[in-house]
Parts: structure tokens; sequence; C-alpha cells
């Protein structure tokens, strides 16, 4: 056994117990149920935990769960074999351990250590060279990949618990779902209007809800627990616990907002994003106590017709889920597109020599263009964050 694996798997678990206060009740039910001591077994994998859960009253019988953990990553690849891996797990352990090693001196030292600085610079480029290197699809197929291959063991996990249960106990399975992700400056556009929300933040997208419908069986799986934040968790993750029985109406009943996605990443697809040819070279300055970055960005790639074509595919898509009243989610190009230039559009029309329909505008007044834009950077730059736009 793994015991980092496990560790991780553990500390994942006890941050959605700990999270329960905060959660809508019908969360907070199921979370319950999994916060109960973990039930004596000889083979402690398959599934990762079984917590025991005593009865509510004499004439029932207790129920042991079976919780099986897997994790969710945006900056992830696609290796040879079909198999995808997450390099946000080495991100999480180079912060360790640059931790390790200046922690003490930094907190001791009159000045800051070079090295240490150096090294946070390489991480902070590391790291926005992954961002660029992932996308949307990215997510979504690693999202599907570790849904499916977790899903071909059901049926394990299922006579596991049968066993373990003796019939003496009542058996349910639920599936933990570690999701770290990187969707900064998003725009919410729902029922309420559009807003932007500054911070990372992961929705519940639509292709997620139409995979867990299509793949998870009610009457083999009987919760999904959702466990959300960034490469790094800090105390600000998410928790849903929804059970499986219509998930779409699971997620209305707590007031979870699902949403469409149209950035402009949405141009590549699967994990083709992960082929750019960019480079990010750290530079730093230290004076005194004030410390300097810049990153120095390369892309081979990327041009303006490209840039174009990224932009005018998700702003298409955007107007279509605009149209059909639907929850969609946005990046800053894509929305001041939609809101500056979105009513102007008559029509879409492809040349030979392009890979992307364009859109054809309609007359305007390039003064009236000017004011959108203007009336555009105002709202946003100025607009009050929310902590809930669901």
């Amino acid at each position: 056994m793994n015991l980092d694996k496990k560790n991780s798997e553990l500390l994942c678990l006890d941050r959605v117990i700990k999270a329960k206060k905060s959660l809508h009740i019908e969360s907070q039910q199921i979370i319950d149920k999994i916060s109960g001591n973990e039930f004596d077994r000889i083979d402690t994998e398959r599934s990762d935990f079984v917590r025991y859960c005593p009865p509510t009253s004499k004439n029932e019988k207790g129920t042991i769960i079976g919780i099986e953990h897997f994790r969710v990553d945006r900056l992830s690849l696609q290796k040879k074999d079909g198999r995808v891996a997450s390099t946000g797990i080495a991100t999480e352990k180079a912060v360790y351990e640059i931790y390790e090693q200046w922690h003490e001196e930094v907190t001791t030292s009159e000045e800051i250590p070079e090295g240490a600085v150096s090294d946070i610079a390489n991480l902070v480029a590391a790291q926005i060279h992954k961002e660029e290197k992932s996308s949307y699809n990215t997510f979504f197929k690693s999202f599907e990949y570790s849904l499916n291959k977790h899903l071909e063991s059901i049926d394990v996990y299922r006579t596991n618990l049968q066993k373990l249960s003796e019939e003496k106990y009542n058996t349910e399975l639920a599936l933990l779902i570690e999701i770290h992700s990187e969707f900064r400056n998003l725009f919410l556009n729902n029922k309420r209007g559009t807003y932007r929300e500054k911070n990372n933040f992961t929705p519940i997208f639509e292709d997620m809800v139409r995979l867990m419908e299509e793949k998870v069986d009610c009457n083999k799986v009987d919760y999904i627990i959702l466990c959300m934040g960034g490469t790094i968790y800090t105390d600000k993750i998410k928790v849903i616990a929804i059970r499986t029985e219509d998930i779409r109406k699971q997620l209305e009943k707590q007031n979870i907002a699902v949403y469409e996605y149209a950035g402009e990443d949405l141009i590549f697809t699967d994990f083709e994003v992960t082929q750019r040819k960019v480079r990010n070279e750290p530079r730093y300055k230290i004076d005194g106590d004030k410390i300097s970055f810049v990153i120095e960005h390369t892309d081979e790639e990327l041009n303006e017709q490209f840039m174009l074509d990224a932009m005018f595919y998700s702003l298409r898509k955007a107007l279509e889920y605009r149209k059909q009243g639907k929850n969609f989610v946005t990046t800053y190009g894509t929305q001041m597109m939609l809101d500056v230039l979105g009513d102007y559009i008559i029509r879409w029309e492809r040349k030979d020599d392009e890979q992307i329909d364009s859109p054809v505008f309609r007359s305007f007044i390039r003064e009236d263009i000017a004011y959108r834009m203007m009336e555009f950077e105002q709202r946003f730059s100025m607009q009050r964050k929310e902590e809930d736009y669901e």
C-alpha cells in the first residue's frame, strides 16, 4: 500500500467531514453517514475506506459505507498508453519541499535567502507553464477517465462490502471525487445576470452532470461527494454531496447551478493543448524586504489568427447558450466580445481557407462600440465580489 497516497485520501475525507457545518442540509446528512468510525477489516483497499453508520432506531440495522476516492486534476496529461496522470501532484510536492528546505532560515535570517526566492520563482513559472498547457477539455477528459476507471471496479467494491456485512449490516457505496482545477476570472451567466468570479472557482459543468447521469448506476453507487479547490487546497474548498438517483434533481434541491463552458481554450480538443510550445522564464529582483517577480513568456504558435479563431469559437457557443436561456461561464475575452459585439452579429460563415466560422456583423458606429467597451471594463473592474453566484 502506498502510504503517501493513503494519507492524501484520508486528508481529503477529513476535509470533507470538517466542511459539513457550512453545507446544505442534504449534503450534511450524507456527510454524517461517512463520519463514523472505520470498520475493522483485513483488506484496507477496494474500497479505500469503510465507515460504520449506527442505526437510528432499535428496529434497524447499522450500515457500512464503502468510500472510493479518486483525484481529478485540470493539470493533467495523457501518457502514450492512454493513461491520464496529474501534474498538479508534482506542484504540491514542490511546495512542501521548498517549505521544508527554507522555512527555518527564512524565519530566523534578517535577509531573505536568494536560494528561497529562486526556488519560488521557478515554481511559479512552472505552475504558469502547466496552466497554459491545460484547458477545459483537459479537465473534463481527466474527470471522464478517472470516473470510468473506478466505475469498472464497482461490482468488486459492492461484493467486498457484502462479504464484510455478513448480512448483519446494510451496505452503501460512495464515490469521493477530489477535484483540483485552475479556473480564474470566470464570468458566470445565469438568471440573475452576469457576475465576475475573480478567484479560482470550479462550477458544476453540464458535461460532468451528463457523464454522471449516463455512467453512474444508482443501484450500485449511492452517493457522490465532490471536494473542489485549486491545485493547492486551502480552507476555501467547496464540498457537495448528493444521492445518485436523479443527479440533476439532487443538485437542484441544494440550489447548485449547472453551467455550460464557453472559453477561448475550448478550441483545444482533449489533451491537444499539452502539445503547445510555450516557455516561461522566471526573473526576480530582491530590494531589501521587497521581492519582484517577472515571468518572460513566449508562445511559438499563438498568432493573431489563432486568437481570433479561439475567440469566435467560444463566442458562438456563448451566444447559443444565452439564446437557449442556459447557465454558462465564459473567460474575460469571450464575455467582452459577447457583451460588446454579440447583438451586432447577423450570421456566421466560413471562407475556404479558414478552419473556424467567423461572424458577419450588421453596420455599427465605432463610437458606440468604444462606449460599450468602456462600460464593460468599468462594470466588471468595479463589481463587488460576491461569495456565491449560484
